[in-house]
């Protein structure tokens, strides 16, 4: 057992990249293929990552292995100004590299396995120079990082309809410094859930698609400061997504998903919270987010006369869950990007296939200003993501 658990933990760590904030926390797809079409891919399952998003879907996805690799590169800035001085900064985070691996196993026409391990949501950031609470200026540092490993497995109970459930084993981590005070972690935690799903097929061209990940119980994340123990609960939330494709013509499919995300149970009022704190330490974060809603659409063309070769496009918007009156845990945790631009391309080659993703999102931000001290503080976000991956059929 310890073995098992061992090896799920390596390759939980390996997915557990730093990331920072799309939809919240959450990553707005899961590979190349879901990320280039804006992560629309509950009713549209192509590839091995829909063990994730929606187990249902892999009884539409033929064996296959799929690898990829993500260069994830935000900007993420702060200012403030006083009445007195002004401050400001970059955030000094490198580029985070998000690895993904999925396969594809049918065991029988009814029956198929799949298995993911992959980066699911993470947020972070590193100012060198904030104002803290002492009257000087301190390092801000947070980084949360969370990576997941889901066998699956998909029933096909006739020709229109398949149902599913995926294991979700997590590893996460966090650490933080902030405030003038001392540095927490890295503190690791390992976490369980699950995700079940439906595809329904009701006509050749369109196909529809459900799926509900439980919310997500991790242990306490535990670090000894002076001799002190500090633990903090931090869960990830669920989520509820439903999904259409269409098929219109030979070679277009158009896709789109509207999910929820529960973040007010887990990062809302009085939350995180702290299980065990040492004298001086805050009762929770408080960090007050909101549940989001997020809009996911895409399209994939294999382009006529090289139908090797498909181009795909999407778009992805959520409202920044943030209290935006919450104005300095925001500095910490920035989850302030909305609109998520994306396109990409695959080309086959027997049974292989190469696939590339682009995905950007401008600058948003979320700004307010203290009329008892006169004091503005702002933080903004812009995000470029590049991903590259190569997919065997078998």
């Amino acid at each position: 057992m310890k073995k098992i658990l061992g090896t799920l933990a390596g390759a939980a760590i390996l997915a557990a990249t730093p990331a920072y904030a799309t939809n919240g926390m959450r990553m707005i797809g899961f590979g190349p293929v879901q990320n280039s079409m804006g992560g629309a891919s509950v009713a549209a399952p192509l590839d091995g990552t829909t063990a994730v998003s929606n187990p249902a879907g892999l009884s539409a996805v033929g064996p296959r292995f799929d690898l990829a690799a993500q260069a994830f590169m935000p900007d993420v800035k702060y200012s403030m100004s006083t009445p007195g001085p002004s401050f400001g900064g970059s955030s000094d985070r490198p580029t985070d590299f998000l690895p993904t691996l999925a396969g594809v196993y049918r065991v029988q026409d009814e029956l198929t396995l799949g298995f993911a391990a992959l980066g699911t949501a993470g947020m972070g950031v590193d100012y060198a120079s904030v104002p803290n609470n002492f009257g000087g200026l301190s390092r801000l540092m947070t980084s949360y990082m969370n990576g997941r490993v889901a066998p699956a497995a998909s029933y096909k109970v006739n020709e229109q309809l398949a149902v599913g459930l995926a294991l979700n084993l997590m590893y996460a981590q966090m650490s933080f410094e902030m405030g003038g005070g001392p540095k927490v972690g890295p503190a690791g935690s390992f976490g369980y859930g699950a995700t079940v799903g439906a595809t329904y097929t009701p006509a050749p061209i369109v196909s529809l698609g459900v799926a509900y990940e439980t919310k997500s119980t991790f242990q306490d994340f535990e670090d000894t400061i002076g001799g002190a123990k500090v633990a903090i609960k931090l869960d990830q939330p669920q989520v509820a997504t439903l999904g259409a494709a269409v098929r219109p013509t030979a070679g277009l499919l158009l896709a789109a998903d509207v999910q929820w995300i529960n973040w007010s149970d887990v990062m809302g009022a009085n939350q995180p919270k702290f299980t065990k704190q040492p004298a001086g330490f805050p009762p929770s974060f408080d960090m007050k987010w909101n549940d989001q809603w997020v809009v996911k659409v895409g399209a994939q063309l294999a382009v006529p006369g090289l139908e090797a070769l498909k181009v795909r496009a999407g778009y992805n918007y959520g409202a920044m869950p943030l209290d935006k009156t919450n104005a300095q845990a925001n500095m910490a945790f920035p989850a302030v990007s909305e609109h998520h631009v994306t396109v990409g391309a695959g080309y086959e080659v027997g049974k292989w296939a190469m696939n590339a993703a682009f995905v950007y999102s401008p600058e948003a931000s979320t700004k307010i200003t203290d009329p008892s001290t006169s004091t503005t503080i702002e933080s903004k976000m812009s995000q470029t993501a590049f991903e590259l991956g190569g997919a065997y059929r078998f």
